[in-house]
């Protein structure tokens, strides 16, 4: 809702005005006009300066008796700068005329705020990693495969052992325990797609 800007018509004799002296808004505004006493035309007028950011689309109204009317006063364009003007308020074909410092502030921009969510501040959580062996395990196609698996691991170990004992000089043994090793690679590669 737009501020407002009482004026007091008619209040103690005819064509009385009473009316703020200054009047500060960041955008358009009402002039609320109102009558305590017989019916009286009324005149508003923008001087120069205001009637650059401003406009009063009916400038001459009649407000009759006890009754309040509103004239608005557009802000067209929003001012980089405050912008200070005069409104002339007059009654009785100019008999009675009174002045309002009008100030028509820019609008102040309000910073736009993007809502984040809280969880984006917090690392992500990792799932736990299995050991090696439970996924190996997981991967099987079914419980026959387990003494499949035994069988490799078990070739693999005397294939160490075989090493271990008779040594790693002979050229027989180091060839035998890469193809045994080789094989059970390779069989636990097929056994896992």
């Amino acid at each position: 809702m737009p501020a407002s800007l009482p004026v007091e018509l008619n209040r103690g004799r005819l064509h009385a005005l009473e009316a703020a002296v200054e009047f500060v808004t960041d955008g358009s505004f009402r002039v609320e006009l109102t009558n305590h006493g017989e019916g009286v035309h009324v005149h508003l007028h923008l001087d120069d300066d205001l009637s650059t950011v401003a406009r009063i689309d009916n400038g001459n109204v009649f407000v009759a008796g006890d009754t309040t009317t509103r004239v608005d006063v557009v802000v067209d364009r929003d001012p980089t700068n405050p912008v200070t003007g005069k409104l002339k308020v007059s009654t009785g074909y100019g008999a009675e005329t009174t002045y309002v410092d009008v100030t028509i502030e820019p609008v102040e921009e309000q910073p736009r705020q993007v809502p984040v969510d809280e969880s984006l501040s917090k690392p992500p959580q990792r799932e736990p990693s299995e050991p090696f062996l439970a996924r190996l395990l997981g991967a099987l196609p079914g419980p026959n495969a387990l003494p499949f698996v035994v069988f490799v691991l078990l070739a693999v170990a005397i294939a160490i052992a075989a090493v271990v004992v008779v040594g790693a000089t002979s050229p027989a043994v180091l060839v035998g325990v890469g193809v045994v090793l080789g094989g059970a690679v390779a069989a636990l590669v097929f056994i896992m797609k």
